[in-house]
């Protein structure tokens, strides 16, 4: 799967430094889940000492990462 971060995202995550794994576990295995009403889904899991929070698209290359939230600050 490709995963593409927009500028937002790529900024966001300087402070928080998730890795792509770390990404992708997050979409992929999720805590929690669910749908914003614009379409966009959220994804949040717990890894190590950060709570991420990943809101994403889904596309039929792969997942375009919109933001990085670290829950935890």
């Amino acid at each position: 799967m490709k995963v593409t971060l927009t500028r937002h995202a790529k900024n966001r995550n300087r402070k928080i430094e998730a890795t792509i794994f770390e990404i992708i576990d997050c979409i992929e295995n999720p805590d929690s889940h669910y749908l914003q009403d614009n379409g966009r889904e959220v994804a949040i899991k717990a890894l190590g000492n950060k709570l991420l929070k990943i809101v994403f698209k889904r596309s039929l290359s792969g997942y375009e990462i919109i933001t990085i939230v670290d829950r935890n600050q």
